[in-house]
């Protein structure tokens, strides 16, 4: 696909610029606008180019969908679909996701489902600070599900998954896992992003995780 021609005003529309926005309230304020008469609101942080949020938006009329994406380029891309499908159950907050949960959602939203899809592992033990999954992003995880909602998580890379993430998930009080196993390899009517079909292509392992909150806190 050619890289989409949009507009400042569709962009404005689906996107709200967290990097670049002084006043936390402007953000604060439009987001309760937008979620406002939606009993059912789903989060998915790190939305890329939007395949997996776009499709959840189309088939979920009755939900709004709510997008945490870092690289700009990849939030237009998002927005060029949306926009071709005449998508109004969504936007994407371009932003970090750890200080857009605790601006904006945290104490606010209560989601149905967070998804977290094949974040960057950072394999480097030198950039190993830079990896979002940790113990503290799964008590910020727990402050924004709902008592019954599921936080889906998935990843190619072996030893992100059989090293870091499954031993803090089996670690963890505030979580219990739903699977029938620790992981499963797919998760019927997930959802695919582009990632995941590019490398299920090149032969790589796929991991999914789901976990329900523990009553505990």
């Amino acid at each position: 696909m050619r890289s989409p021609n949009i507009n400042e005003d569709i962009l404005k529309e689906y996107i709200l610029d967290d990097f670049n926005t002084n006043d936390n309230n402007i953000i604060a304020s439009e987001l309760e606008k937008r979620l406002f008469g939606y009993d059912k609101i789903d989060l998915e942080i790190g939305s890329g180019n939007g395949k997996f949020i776009v499709e959840l938006a189309i088939n979920n009329k009755d939900k709004y969908f709510l997008g945490i994406e870092y690289s700009y380029k990849a939030a237009k891309k998002t927005v060029f679909k949306a926009f071709k499908r005449n998508i109004k159950n969504l936007t994407i907050i371009f932003g970090e996701a750890n200080s857009i949960m605790e601006k904006y959602l945290t104490n606010k939203y209560k989601f149905d489902n967070v998804y977290l899809n094949f974040p960057d592992p950072w394999p480097k033990k030198k950039h190993s600070h830079r990896r979002i999954f940790n113990k503290e992003f799964l008590n910020k995880i727990y402050l924004i599900l709902k008592d019954n909602g599921i936080f889906y998580s998935a990843t190619d890379d072996d030893n992100y998954a059989l090293e870091i993430m499954n031993p803090i998930y089996k670690e963890s009080e505030i979580f219990k896992n739903i699977l029938e196993k620790e992981y499963m390899e797919k998760i019927e009517n997930y959802g695919i992003t582009l990632y995941e079909e590019k490398m299920r292509a090149a032969g790589h392992n796929i991991y999914f995780f789901a976990h329900k909150k523990n009553d505990i806190l």
